[in-house]
């Protein structure tokens, strides 16, 4: 059963996922009543007899109410009945105004419910080793699943086809054995700097001894020669496409498992390689979350490498990001072709090794375990950084300094003509005590280009995209490309973090938002923006009434078929810097003093 916490969070997220989207016209459905002490009644019209609601409380905020008990009450006609939260999806569904009507909803509610019980269950395990291992990247790679996608009412929602994917989960914290193939080289797309003589793969993740013994196994299978590539597969990729049909596995030889074995991070396709630190293993999964297919389509690694090697370039051009920004090293990839086009190629059978960039004395922390919340309330990841006794102030600053830093990148990449995706999983905070050192930034291959606004004497990666399918990596105008720096960075990334130390201090959210204002002026005064870029960087930020908002459910519950991207499309909420009414809190910026 989902502890109360964790129920009262999914409600959260469900009902503001509704409420923000205005899934099939929801805000005209609602009503709300008022009750002794402030307290108010959400109620929710299914039909003209019957109706669900929810104790919340109203809030000043982009999600302007909070649930107070994750128990629904249903009404129908003269009588009434609790809902518990793993029923709510299904009576919603039920209501005459909405769409869809495949059910998907409740089915996606209810793998994300499941998956919440076994995090919740998990939840001490992670938190304990965080205190005894924080150094550990792997300990901030669990504590982000606690949360995973912030407002995502289905971000924990992965279907592995009927098997257990528990078994594979970052919170277990198990080491996985890798499965290995042999691939005839004539079958290898490979990465530019992906060596392409002797094995490279089991030189870089296996020990001499188990290298010998997969090597006597290619022996004994006449896969040992120069014309073979001994590839690793994720286990559960392995069992999914022995199963399939028709049968995907003509092309390879098996090579057994139990050679190498590595451990699932916070993006289950990402896994640490046991006695190598620093090294990632990405690999294809066929599973699907977030509405996508998460195997390694060789257009994402080609365009990968090109992204790469862009920032690099922008690196070179920009003194503040040679300072402040590294990037993982993704450039050195494989994966077998099964078709003559690179656009249609699948990657079912694909791998990357990832290297994070050396930082001795650093704690590298992603930024999505920033907003997590314990079970009790606490920030494990502000307690760490500024100790569980620490101020409020110490807090809102540490927030500025974060705020700060990620829209500096995010901006001054902007200036030439790119956008990372700079939400919480992509981004890394390297902290030397609780000063940040640098950012580090992984998974190049969202990298958002305008060609429009391209800098002299750097070329802008020209992608291999899919045309048949809309792109979002080639964009026409400034204003779609800041749009991700708005979605992204702030309406996520930086959201999350601000509503997460709102709820701790008892703050309103314009406290956060104040700071992210604060925050932009401070960027956009000091980013070398062409003059008129700035003006049209700042009137958008700061004076626009609407901002662009990443709708997730309408596009997820009405896409035809699946592919390897997630369903999106791009709707407006009220300016965030704007819209929120400001409370009587005053901030002294740098002084960390807050007069309420």
């Amino acid at each position: 059963m989902l502890s109360y916490t964790y129920a009262t969070r999914l409600a959260q997220d469900v009902l503001d996922a509704l409420w923000l989207e205005d899934l099939y016209g929801f805000r005209a459905h609602c009503t709300t009543s008022l009750l002794l002490g402030g307290k108010r009644v959400l109620s929710l019209a299914l039909d003209n007899t019957r109706s669900l609601s929810w104790q919340v409380e109203w809030v000043d905020g982009l999600r302007p109410f909070r649930i107070l008990n994750p128990l629904a009450v249903l009404h129908a006609g003269e009588h009434t009945s609790d809902v518990d939260i793993n029923k709510v999806a299904e009576v919603l569904q039920t209501a005459e105004w909405w769409r869809d009507r495949t059910g998907r909803f409740a089915r996606f509610f209810n793998l994300a419910h499941d998956q919440a019980v076994f995090t919740a269950a998990h939840e001490r395990d992670i938190t304990t080793r965080l205190l005894s291992a924080p150094e550990d990247l792997l300990s901030w790679e669990a504590l982000s699943c606690l949360k995973d996608r912030p407002f995502h009412p289905f971000a924990r929602a992965k279907d592995w086809s009927g098997s257990d994917g528990c078994v594979y989960a970052t919170e277990r914290a198990t080491a996985l054995p890798l499965r290995w193939v042999a691939i005839s080289r004539d079958r290898i797309v490979s990465g530019s700097a992906a060596p392409m003589v002797g094995q490279p793969l089991a030189e870089n993740l296996l020990d001499p001894a188990q290298h010998k013994k997969l090597g006597e196994i290619a022996r004994s299978r006449s896969v040992d020669s120069e014309d073979w590539l001994w590839l690793p597969v994720h286990p559960w990729q392995w069992e999914h496409l022995t199963q399939a049909t028709p049968p995907k596995l003509n092309e390879c030889v098996d090579l057994g498992a139990g050679f190498g074995t590595a451990v699932p991070t916070a993006s289950l396709r990402s896994l640490a390689v046991t006695g190598y630190p620093g090294i990632h293993l990405k690999l294809s999964l066929s599973v699907r979350t977030l509405g996508a297919i998460r195997t390694l389509p060789l257009r994402y690694l080609h365009n990968g490498t090109l992204a790469s090697t862009y920032l690099e370039s922008l690196r070179i051009k920009d003194e503040w990001l040679a300072a402040n920004l590294l990037l993982c090293e993704e450039d050195c990839w494989w994966a077998m072709r099964q078709s003559d086009s690179l656009v249609s190629e699948p990657g079912e059978f694909a791998c990357m090794i990832r290297r994070y960039p050396a930082l001795p004395g650093t704690t590298l922390i992603p930024m999505a375990a920033l907003p997590v919340v314990s079970i009790d309330g606490r920030l494990p990841a502000f307690d760490y950084l500024i100790g569980p006794n620490g101020q409020e102030e110490a807090a809102w600053d540490m927030f500025e300094d974060i705020a700060t830093a990620l829209l500096e990148l995010g901006l001054r990449c902007f200036a030439h003509g790119a956008m990372p995706e700079l939400h919480g999983q992509n981004v890394l905070l390297a902290f030397k005590g609780q000063r940040i050192s640098t950012l580090v930034l992984r998974d190049h291959d969202t990298l958002r280009v305008c060609h429009a606004m391209q800098t002299p004497g750097v070329t802008t990666p020209h992608y291999i995209v899919d045309r048949s399918t809309p792109n979002t990596l080639e964009l026409n105008t400034p204003q779609e490309l800041l749009a991700y720096l708005q979605t992204l960075a702030i309406e996520v990334n930086l959201y999350a973090i601000l509503a997460a130390l709102a709820t701790r201090y008892k703050r309103e959210e314009s406290c956060g938002w104040d700071i992210v204002r604060y925050a932009l002026e401070t960027c956009l005064s000091r980013v070398p923006l062409p003059s008129k870029m700035a003006s049209q960087a700042k009137s958008l930020l700061l004076e626009e009434p609407s901002w662009p908002f990443k709708q997730l459910l309408a596009p997820l519950l009405g896409t035809i078929s699946f592919s390897t991207g997630m369903p999106s499309a791009m709707g407006q909420l009220p300016n965030p810097l704007l819209a929120i009414g400001r409370t009587s809190i005053e901030m002294n910026r740098r002084g960390g003093t807050i007069y309420a």
